[in-house]
């Protein structure tokens, strides 16, 4: 049973600097490890992994986005924001990897426009302070410069994740920063809003990664993972569902459930070739 007001939070996004010796750094980084560590790595080559990748931010640190239209990104809002300076990363900063696997990636390009919810606040929202309310406006889109999805391609905007339905959370995690890696099967065990409180292993870099659906053999951008509930017993996930900025992404060129593209194997057939060491 999750109980909101005795629970605190955590970002997902990856800094620069860590405080304390290295178990307390450890005990930090890999907020949101639900009992065993359930990511298991996967091809960064191989669609949709392929259109996941690494915002890196210029400054030394990094979030995950996924391309949901040639040119257009989704990711997190708090990502875009330099705790030391308390102002917006500039966007000449942010550079999108795609297919990004320790040092080797399949496309690159400069962020060119940023376009965060509009309800955003960055003073009140950007740190743990603005509570689990303020996530619900935590995304924003980025426009690149170069349309890497045409290269790589685009997981199409999906329909939100049903509750008990399995779902699939994927990113670059800080304490596997040069491998991306995905949690295959996890749940949506309650909706608050646009907010999803997931089991789903996720940690420090991994936000604005996305929360995969499978419905017709087509991977589907549900949702994007932007926060971590600590308290209680247990660590809860926290994602934005795709319905939170889905019109503003179509206004921008993403790409709708249906839209004709690459496929991929069904989730099943996913968790079973891991699970056969395949």
């Amino acid at each position: 049973m999750i109980r909101p007001l005795a629970l605190g939070l955590t970002l997902l996004a990856a800094g620069t600097a860590w405080a304390g010796d290295q178990s307390q750094r450890l005990a930090r980084e890999l907020h949101g490890i639900k009992g065993a560590d359930d990511r298991v790595a996967v091809e960064a080559g191989q669609y949709p992994w392929s259109a996941m990748g690494r915002l890196n931010n210029g400054l030394g640190g990094h979030c995950s986005g996924v391309l949901v239209g040639p040119k257009l990104l989704a990711t997190a809002a708090h990502c875009l924001w330099n705790h030391k300076t308390r102002a917006l990363i500039p966007v000449s900063s942010l550079t999108f990897v795609a297919g990004y696997d320790r040092g080797q990636y399949l496309k690159a390009s400069k962020v060119v426009r940023m376009h965060p919810s509009p309800r955003w606040d960055y003073g009140a929202n950007a740190s743990t302070s603005g509570g689990l309310a303020g996530r619900a406006d935590d995304w924003a889109l980025l426009e690149l410069e170069e349309p890497l999805g045409d290269s790589v391609g685009v997981v199409p905007l999906g329909a939100d994740p049903e509750q008990g339905k399995p779902v699939v959370a994927a990113g670059y995690g800080k304490d596997k920063a040069h491998i991306p890696t995905a949690h295959l099967g996890c749940h949506v065990v309650e909706k608050r809003g646009p907010l999803l409180i997931d089991d789903c292993d996720a940690v420090q870099g991994d936000s604005g990664g996305p929360v995969l659906v499978w419905r017709n053999g087509q991977p589907q951008v549900a949702a994007l993972n932007v926060a971590v509930l600590l308290g209680g017993r247990d660590e809860m996930g926290v994602a934005l569902a795709a319905s939170a900025f889905k019109a503003e992404a179509l206004r921008l060129g993403a790409a709708s459930a249906g839209t004709p593209g690459a496929l991929s194997q069904p989730l099943d057939a996913l968790v079973k070739a891991k699970a056969e060491g395949r």
